[in-house]
């Protein structure tokens, strides 16, 4: 039972003890110093941070107080070279320390204290020192010489612009200048790749000595190199650098400072100066020009008058040598070319007159007013001028003239209205006899026909006479055609031969002036001496007309004398000679083709009708009658005639009659133009004339109608009240005042 008892009972484990364990004790504290390590990491990584933001806060502080200094001061301030924290200009020097009490003496806190900050700016000398306040820009003013609004006003000489106006628009120049200079290896610069100026430039040290030299600054930093900083952009490194830089480009301030549209705000107000310059000088030449035109309107009506008496005549001249001309062109149906252009030239001429009536005539009229209109404008001008000056009254001689040119206009009208009426007589009269000899005609056909058909029928000679009358007209059509073409290529051909002489008498006084312009005089002494005699058998208006145009010959060599001492000038004639010359050379050449064409088309048609003339007549020489069902009854002869033929068969003679009546005789090689046959066309032709002879007549008839609705009917000076106020504009003085007020404040902003 004890044995048992004791198999039963529990015994401990050698060797094992109860509590906290040496394992677990190390455990803890390797824990610990863990979690005392990540701690101390996110102490020192949150210290960091801060640090660099407040330098970055630092730097952000100095850049704004430097910015406000130059809104103050206009300018940049020195490097602080003595870390006293005034500003030392005196040195040159480009690199030093932030002055912060000159900062500070402007009102301005840089957020630092003395010697904390690295700063460097551009001082390179002249218009690319931005430490300088001189006055370097002053507003733009347009250019009369070039007409450009691009030029600064100067500040020396007559009306100079004052040059002591100095703004933060000197500054912006200064700024705008240094952006467009080429870098130096003495101007203010970054340590980049490539290297490249700036305006100035701000350094931090950061949280200590990174490069261990015994200098919180790092790198170019330094001040070792007085004209280099670190680029903004390079990366702090761990062992060696952990500097910050903060740099201002040109553009950057010229964007802070709103340079442009503080710029373009003065210069808006200097072109309103310009601006009242210009009108006050306008205004000066408008009263003076008001005064003359005023005296020269009268002078020029009287003149203007004087001249329509003239003009009449040559009108009334040039209508009737229309009126022969075209009489002329009209009775050759238009083949008489030359008649035909002279007609249209002389019409020409004649409206030409009537026209200038008509503006002589609102000449008249308008210099009447003009000198009303003048008034008004020089009381608008100057209210100072008495008004007897304003309205001067009018010669009644003035009056007479214009009366009298009207009641011309009224004769030429009726003129005008008579030749119309002529005209369309005559092209009722053409048109009766065109119906006339349309009628003659188709009776001499049908007279042909009778003959040849003797009361029968004839089909082969009724299709060689069909064939014959066709080739007829187109023969008519096709010689109307060929003489225009030969016509066209006569006066082209004139105008070549004109142009080659034109350009040879160009070379050969290129190739030798001095005896060109020898000839020349020679021709002029030559007229002179003509001019001092005429025919005592020539007519008195002979006698005008001839001195006229030796007047105008001498004039025209005078011309050419002056041509050929200037030998630009007379190349750049020939050479437009030349050109019109190829011109005129291509026109005939269109115009020979054309003529060639139309020729071809002529002899074809010769060919045609003699041909059809010939098979008629040879058809005619012997041939049968035919029924109406189609059976011999019998013959017809003219040369083939047989002995013993029925005396009645031979129609010779009343066929040759009735030939030659249509076509005219000899008619075998071509037909009459005045044969019963082609007599229609040729007044269809007269007709077609006389259609642009009625075209002229109409277009002188309207001239002349409005030529008297537009003269006056005025017989005396009408009365003039002119009153009302002056415009007085803004002086040029008030102008350039206000400008210079708002150059002074700044602009308009």
């Amino acid at each position: 039972m004890t044995t048992h008892s004791k198999a039963h009972c529990p015994r401990r484990a050698p060797g094992r003890s109860r509590g906290f364990g040496l394992v677990q004790v190390l455990l803890l504290i390797a824990v610990m110093a863990g979690l005392a390590a990540i701690g101390y990491m996110q102490w020192r990584e949150r210290s960091a941070v801060n640090t660099a933001r407040q330098e970055r806060q630092a730097l952000s502080q100095a850049d704004k107080a430097i910015v406000a200094y130059a809104t103050v001061a206009h300018r940049l301030p020195c490097p602080d070279t003595d870390r006293d924290g005034v500003e030392n200009c005196g040195a040159g020097t480009q690199s030093g320390w932030l002055p912060t009490v000159t900062l500070a003496l402007a009102g301005i806190d840089a957020g630092v204290d003395v010697g904390q900050l690295r700063y460097m700016v551009q001082r390179e000398g002249g218009a690319n020192d931005l430490t300088l306040i001189t006055d370097t820009w002053t507003p733009l003013e347009y250019d009369d010489g070039t007409n450009t609004f691009f030029n600064m006003r100067s500040t020396s000489g007559a009306g100079a612009y004052p040059a002591d106006i100095l703004t933060l628009t000197d500054f912006c120049q200064r700024l705008d200048v240094g952006r467009g200079t080429a870098l130096t290896a003495t101007m203010a610069q970054l340590n980049s790749t490539p290297l490249r100026a700036t305006a100035y430039a701000l350094a931090h040290p950061g949280n200590g000595d990174a490069d261990g030299d015994g200098n919180l600054f790092d790198g170019a930093n330094t001040g070792a190199n007085a004209n280099l900083m670190e680029d903004p952009g390079r990366r702090p490194l761990l062992a060696s650098y952990n500097d910050l830089v903060l740099e201002r480009s040109y553009a950057s301030l010229l964007s802070a400072f709103h340079c442009r549209p503080l710029i373009d705000s003065i210069n808006t107000v200097a072109l309103g100066h310009d601006v009242a310059s210009a009108v006050s000088d306008m205004r000066d030449d408008n009263i003076e020009s008001a005064k003359r035109a005023i005296i020269f309107s009268t002078l020029a009506a009287v003149m203007t008058g004087l001249e329509i008496t003239l003009a009449i005549a040559e009108g009334i001249s040039d209508a009737g040598n229309a009126a022969a001309e075209w009489a002329t062109c009209v009775a050759t149906l238009g083949i008489a070319v030359n008649a035909c252009i002279a007609a249209g030239l002389h019409t020409a001429s004649a409206a030409m007159t009537a026209g200038v009536l008509a503006a002589q005539g609102l000449a008249v009229a308008a210099n009447a007013v003009a000198a009303g209109i003048a008034g008004q404008a020089l009381r608008l001008a100057d209210g100072g001028v008495p008004q007897d000056q304003l309205c001067p009254v009018m010669d009644q001689a003035f009056y007479d003239r214009q009366k009298e040119a009207r009641d011309r206009a009224v004769a030429d009208a009726a003129a005008a209205q008579t030749a119309l009426n002529a005209v369309d007589a005559e092209i009722l009269a053409k048109q009766n006899e065109l119906t006339q000899a349309q009628a003659a005609r188709e009776l001499a056909k049908t007279t042909l026909r009778d003959v040849i058909h003797a009361g029968q029928r004839t089909p082969t000679l009724d299709g060689y006479m069909d064939t014959l009358f066709l080739a007829t007209e187109e023969w008519g059509n096709a010689s109307y055609a060929y003489e225009l073409a030969q016509f066209n290529v006569d006066q082209a051909t004139a105008v070549v031969n004109r142009w080659n002489a034109e350009v040879a008498k160009h070379n050969n006084t290129l190739a030798n002036s001095a005896a060109a312009i020898s000839q020349l005089n020679a021709d002029i002494q030559t007229m002179q001496l003509e001019l001092l005699t005429y025919d005592p058998a020539s007519t008195v208006q002979a006698v005008k007309d001839r001195i006229k145009e030796l007047n105008e010959n001498i004039s025209g060599k005078r011309a050419e004398i002056a041509l050929a001492q200037n030998t630009a000038n007379l190349t750049a004639v020939r050479d437009k000679a030349v050109v019109e010359q190829g011109k005129a050379q291509t026109a005939l050449n269109t115009a020979i083709g054309i003529r060639n064409t139309a020729n071809a088309t002529f002899n074809t048609e010769k060919t045609e009708y003699a041909a059809a003339y010939t098979a008629l007549v040879n058809g005619a020489a012997r041939y049968d009658l035919l029924n109406a069902s189609n059976a011999l009854v019998g013959s017809r002869c003219t040369t083939g005639c047989l002995v013993g033929d029925p005396a009645g068969n031979n129609i010779s003679t009343s066929f040759n009659n009735a030939m030659s009546d249509l076509f005219g005789f000899p008619a075998n090689v071509s037909p009459s133009m005045d044969a019963k046959m082609l007599k229609p066309l040729k007044i269809q032709k007269e007709i077609d004339a006389l259609g642009r002879k009625r075209a002229a007549a109409v277009q002188r008839l309207s001239d002349a109608n409005n030529m008297v609705a537009t003269l006056p009917t005025g017989t005396g000076n009408a009365p003039c009240n002119i009153t009302g106020p002056s415009v007085e504009p803004m002086t040029p003085d008030q102008a350039a005042a206000i400008l210079e007020q708002v150059d002074r404040k700044g602009g308009t902003r």
